[in-house]
């Protein structure tokens, strides 16, 4: 049996752009040079008297992914992305809805459905980037809150939750 590493491009992104009373989920593809998911989990430590070593358990997670694109502003995501930098947007102005879709674990019978994570983020807007002459902007999505599971239909790019015994 062969073992075969992931592939970036088994996994979609969508960055909900609408306008807070409808969801219009746009694909982060075209433009997106790197999305680099950090879990960072959080530890915590207790060292009791009757071991010489500590104990050590995960407590939570500083979940966040730091996105580097191009100003592609055609592109519906980096657009809303740019455009929360360019006008310094802040509190839920700044927020949205981020998925993170498993193109290879498809879900249901129709063919577009697959696992997902919806997060709620922060989008902080670092920099400006310049390569030659060339506009790019980088930054972070930052959770808000825990990860909910469920389902991404790519065709109709929409998200559904699951439930708490899937």
């Amino acid at each position: 049996m062969s073992e075969v590493i992931r592939q970036r491009r088994n996994q979609a992104n969508y960055l909900n752009c609408g306008n807070g009373e409808t969801d219009a989920y746009a694909l982060m593809g075209v433009g997106a040079k790197t999305l680099d998911e950090n879990p960072s989990a959080q530890t915590k430590s207790r060292k009791y008297v009757c071991d010489k070593s500590a104990t050590k358990s995960i407590s939570g997670y500083d979940w966040s992914t730091a996105f580097d694109i191009d100003q592609i502003r055609e592109q519906e995501a980096i657009n809303f992305i740019v455009n929360i930098g360019e006008k310094q947007l802040v509190g839920e102005d700044a927020e949205t809805d981020y998925v993170v879709v498993d193109l290879d674990q498809k879900e249901g019978s129709s063919g577009t459905s697959y696992h997902a994570r919806q997060f709620k983020v922060a989008i902080e807007v670092a920099s400006f980037t310049n390569d030659d002459g060339e506009m790019g902007c980088t930054g972070n999505f930052l959770a808000k809150g825990d990860p909910v599971e469920g389902t991404f239909d790519t065709s109709t790019k929409t998200f559904t939750a699951g439930t708490e015994d899937a």
